[in-house]
C-alpha cells in the first residue's frame, strides 16, 4: 500500500538516495543533497511530500511559491530553485512552482506520479494559488534527437503520434505546454538540457 504524506527530516538520507536512482542523467550540482533538502523543508514544508511503501521513500514532491513575474519568464532550474535551496520561495506568490517530482523505477506504473499531482493541484486549491508551474523532462526525446528538433518532438507528443514517459503523463494529467525553457538543465548524458514549459491552472478541466 502507497500512502503520500509531508516530508519529514527523517526522509532526507533515502531521498539523497532515491534522486540519484530516478536522475541517473543529471549532474551532481543538479541533484538534491541532504543539506538542500533540509533547507527545503525549512522554507515551504506544506509543500514537500513522499510517497511510501511502508517506511521505504518509493516517490517525491518538491514544491514552492512564486510569483505571477518569475513563472512567466524564462528561467534556468539553478536559478529559479536557488541551486536547490528553494530560496526564491514567495510566501505571497500565487504560483506554486514544481522543483522536482520522481518515482522509484520499480513504483512506476501503479499511479503514484498522478497522486502526487493530485497532493500538489490540492494544495493549490487550499492555498488559494492561480495554479502549477515547472521545467518538464522529456525522456523519451533521445530516441529521436536525430531527425526532430525539441519543438518538433513535443508538437509530435502533444498531437498524440508520439508518446513520452514523462510529458504524455504530464498532460493527462490536465497539464499544457506553454513552451520550451532553453538550457534548463545541464545536458549532460542527456540528449537535450531544454525543458518542456509546463502550466496547469485551476481553471482547466480534468
Amino acid at each position: 500500500m502507497i500512502t503520500i504524506c509531508n516530508t519529514r527530516p527523517e526522509h532526507i538520507a533515502q531521498l539523497v538516495e532515491h534522486q540519484r536512482i530516478c536522475f541517473p542523467t543529471l549532474s551532481a550540482e543538479d541533484l538534491m543533497q541532504a543539506e538542500m533538502f533540509a533547507a527545503q523543508l525549512a522554507v515551504f514544508p506544506e509543500g514537500q511530500h513522499v510517497a511510501l511503501a511502508g517506511e521505504r521513500v518509493v516517490g517525491q514532491s518538491s514544491t514552492f511559491r512564486i510569483s505571477e513575474e518569475q513563472c512567466r519568464q524564462q528561467h534556468t532550474y539553478r536559478d529559479i530553485t536557488g541551486k536547490n535551496s528553494f530560496n526564491q520561495h514567495n510566501p505571497q506568490g500565487l504560483w506554486l512552482y514544481g522543483a522536482d517530482m520522481s518515482v522509484h523505477p520499480a513504483y512506476r506504473g501503479r499511479g503514484i506520479a498522478t497522486r502526487l499531482y493530485g497532493v500538489r493541484k490540492e494544495l493549490v486549491r487550499h492555498l488559494k494559488l492561480k495554479g502549477i508551474v515547472f521545467g518538464g523532462a522529456m525522456p523519451g526525446y533521445a530516441q529521436h534527437a536525430d531527425h526532430l528538433s525539441v519543438e518538433a518532438y513535443i508538437a509530435e507528443v502533444v498531437a498524440g503520434r508520439l508518446s513520452d514517459p514523462t510529458i504524455t503523463p504530464q498532460i493527462k494529467n490536465g497539464f499544457r505546454v506553454r513552451g520550451v525553457l532553453r538550457n534548463y538543465v545541464d545536458r549532460g548524458t542527456a540528449a537535450t538540457g531544454d525543458a518542456t514549459w509546463m502550466w496547469w491552472e485551476d481553471c482547466v478541466e480534468e
